[in-house]
């Protein structure tokens, strides 16, 4: 007589005394068979460990498991993996990318000192990152695939966590600094929506209300000079960088007026000045006014101010606002700078002024890169006699800017001005 065997014995046999030994081994095992098993249903099950409990538990009952219960292992498997390579990794800092409110992605850089590799991520499951392996390509491959949906600027806040990496040693932190700022840099240079959201500030009568916004802005050429407001009071501003983690020696302070006086020297083009002393100068079509040195107008025009609000200004004398008036805008005494002529072989510019008023033109010679004072021009007559090597110079300027100009009428600048 033939005796047919399970397959599944062996299967059913070593289990049962490998639960056998968890029993004497695994106080938790003989808990969870007494008290748990096959009370909750395993869909409710979130603890490998318990699960694999049920498995084996299965195995020594039957020789099998349903493919339930082996998707629900494989799923708590690889969640286990997350959490197990989340605790080798230190978070070094996080990115955000914003559209207005909107966050649209964060991305969380990190270290892993056992390895000492730099990973990032930029998803979560059950609350925990997933990393990856910080590939440069791949990370501008990701910076260049956010887009924005109502509009066409980004802009992004980051944070470093100096608390986690302080526990690392100093040449690391240096690293894992750097890598952060570099990221930072590479963002901002491979996206061009973030470009779009640097902010330009006007000239401003209050510069607060543009800046408590929050957004970058520019204030020198090149990545260095984009920064962000993060303190703004009546008499101060305080600026940190955009592209850099914040830090004492590259935060930036100014006083209300010096930042004014930045704004002027960044924003508004210069393009005459007054036999009175004062510096004018446009933005937007609307003209500005600047003492030049050694001239005070009663404490006023240190800075670009502009030139309704100067005549609106209750703290300004009538007679001054008269003078003013009178030259320049009645007289249209001012000299416009038109152009600047090297002198091959030398060091010496010919610089030409021609009055707005009677349309007069004047010349100097500018040395050394040190431009003349207003009464050191001359009537353009006298530069035949005194340099005919410079007036031919001259004409021939001329004749090739009216050459270039011969489409477009002549039209003297016109000011909307409320007086």
């Amino acid at each position: 007589m033939k005796i047919k065997l399970d397959p599944r014995s062996p299967i059913k046999l070593f289990f049962k005394v490998r639960n056998l030994v968890s029993r004497f081994l695994d106080p938790s095992f003989n808990t969870f068979q007494k008290f748990e098993y096959k009370v909750d249903p395993t869909d409710d099950l979130n603890d490998l460990k318990k699960l694999r409990y049920v498995r084996n538990l299965e195995l020594a009952d039957s020789g099998f498991i349903n493919t339930a219960l082996k998707e629900q292992l494989t799923r708590l498997k690889h969640k286990d993996l997350l959490f197990q390579k989340d605790r080798t990794i230190i978070p070094v800092g996080r990115i955000t990318i914003l559209e207005g409110d909107t966050a649209l992605m964060s991305i969380l850089l990190g270290y892993c000192k056992s390895e000492s590799k730099k990973y990032l991520s930029y998803n979560k499951v059950n609350n925990c990152p997933v990393w990856y392996a910080n590939d440069n390509s791949e990370y501008v491959r990701l910076v260049e695939r956010i887009y924005p949906s109502r509009s066409d600027k980004l802009f992004m806040k980051h944070r470093y966590f100096h608390k986690d990496v302080a526990y690392l040693d100093k040449t690391i932190q240096k690293k894992s600094l750097a890598f952060f700022n570099t990221a930072l840099k590479t963002m901002y240079s491979r996206n061009k929506f973030l470009q779009n959201g640097i902010q330009s500030i006007a000239p401003p009568t209050d510069i607060t209300e543009q800046l408590s916004r929050g957004l970058p802005i520019r204030i020198e050429d090149g990545k260095n000079g984009i920064f962000v407001p993060t303190t703004i009071r009546k008499d101060y501003v305080i600026l940190a960088p955009y592209l850099a983690v914040s830090n004492d020696r590259n935060r930036v302070y100014f006083s209300t007026e010096e930042f004014r006086s930045l704004l002027g020297e960044k924003s508004i083009t210069p393009f005459a000045e007054t036999k009175i002393g004062l510096s004018l100068g446009t933005f937007n079509d609307k003209l500005f006014l600047k003492a030049t040195a050694g001239e005070n107008y009663e404490g006023t025009l240190k800075q670009w101010t502009a030139l309704d609000d100067f005549l609106n200004s209750k703290n300004i004398s009538k007679l001054l606002k008269y003078r003013i008036v009178n030259d320049v805008i009645k007289k249209k005494d001012f000299f416009v700078m038109t152009d600047d002529i090297p002198i091959q072989s030398t060091k010496t510019v010919l610089t030409i002024n021609k009055h707005y008023g009677s349309n007069k033109t004047f010349y100097a010679l500018m040395k050394n890169g040190r431009r003349p004072k207003l009464e050191a021009y001359r009537p353009i007559a006298s530069l035949k006699d005194n340099y005919p090597h410079y007036y031919a110079l001259y004409r021939a300027s001329r004749e090739h800017t009216i050459q270039s100009e011969t489409a477009r009428s002549h039209k003297q600048k016109a000011f909307k001005i409320s007086i």
